[in-house]
């Protein structure tokens, strides 16, 4: 019975998962400026102020300046332009 419960909860947890990268990655597409060299459908990177700015836009997640961090990248866009 534990082990039902176990798959259950990891099922739920991978459908959040999933459902949450399809919806960051639909945000990125509409907030996409045309500044992103885009390695990847995963993968955007582009210059800011001088520094490589990383992003994977299907968790959120970017590097800038050697600090990796979550959250609004158009923010630090923005902020330095």
């Amino acid at each position: 019975m534990t082990d039902t419960i176990w798959q259950d909860l990891k099922a739920c947890m991978k459908e959040k998962f999933d459902a949450d990268r399809a919806s960051f990655m639909e945000q990125a597409q509409a907030a996409d400026d045309g500044g992103w060299t885009k390695h990847t459908p995963y993968h955007w990177s582009r210059t800011v102020d001088g520094e490589r700015l990383d992003y994977w836009p299907s968790r959120k997640k970017y590097q800038y300046r050697g600090q990796i961090r979550r959250g609004d990248v158009m923010r630090v866009v923005r902020g330095a332009a």
